[in-house]
């Protein structure tokens, strides 16, 4: 009697096993749903782990976020609101301007640095925490000397020293995305002409032009924070950055 029951339960979950689709159809079927970029090697680690039935690990790093746009939107807030100064559609910026630059272009960037170093991203670690030094160096600086006195001369030399820190970043992003490549390109013209304005004492470069590229950099770092947000979100490239090359590509 015992034994009938057995077999007749066993009977039962074979049956429902084979209606039911496994863990590993279901897996399989996701991901053939998704873009080829969207798919990770850790999802086909996962899924050649679970063909071979062997044990899963879970990774740490797993459990952090992706803190890209951060350092984006946070990036995109400093170029775009002192881009509209720069381009004189704006009057002269306030102390309150360059606070806005302190924190956000300034403390977010680094924050979102420190967390791509926690993640081992040695690219989006040192662009980020790079920039947001930029800021909060020039924050300080222009709250200082105010009269633009003194400061005058060391301009020169600033703009030409991340002009050099840039050029660096600008060829690494030739292995992103279009989007990131035409963000650093901008940003490397900016420095570039502001070294030249500060030099030949050139208003039209240090106003109009600068604050054009400013914008430019700002508006395509938005871009790009918003196609990490939402392709994240939906797993779609529904925004699109043009992979610039796929084989050893820098993820950012």
């Amino acid at each position: 009697m015992e034994e009938n029951q057995e077999q007749s339960l066993s009977d039962k979950n074979r049956k429902i096993e084979e209606v039911k689709p496994s863990e590993v159809d279901r897996l399989k079927t996701s991901l053939s749903k998704r873009e080829v970029n969207q798919v990770t090697d850790r999802d086909i680690e996962y899924l050649i782990n679970k063909l071979e039935n062997k044990p899963i690990v879970v990774n740490r790093l797993d459990y952090y976020g992706n803190s890209i746009p951060l350092g984006a939107f946070c990036y995109a807030v400093s170029f775009v609101l002192f881009g509209f100064y720069e381009s004189k559609s704006m009057e002269k910026p306030d102390k309150f301007t360059y606070l806005v630059l302190f924190f956000f272009g300034g403390i977010g960037q680094i924050t979102t640095g420190i967390f791509e170093y926690i993640k081992a991203r040695t690219f989006p670690t040192i662009a980020y925490i790079l920039y947001g030094v930029y800021f909060i160096s020039f924050t300080l600086l222009n709250l200082e000397y105010s009269s633009e006195v003194k400061f005058r001369d060391f301009k020169k030399v600033f703009f030409g020293t991340w002009a050099g820190l840039c050029l660096p970043i600008f060829i690494a992003s030739i292995k992103t995305n279009l989007i990131y490549l035409v963000q650093n390109l901008s940003v490397l013209g900016f420095f570039v002409v502001k070294c030249i304005a500060e030099c030949k004492d050139k208003d039209v470069l240090r106003g109009k032009v600068a604050g054009i590229l400013e914008l430019i950099t700002g508006f395509f770092s938005l871009y790009l924070g918003f196609t990490q947000i939402i392709n994240e979100h939906f797993k779609k490239n529904i925004l699109p950055t043009i992979k610039l090359k796929q084989e050893n590509e820098i993820d950012i």
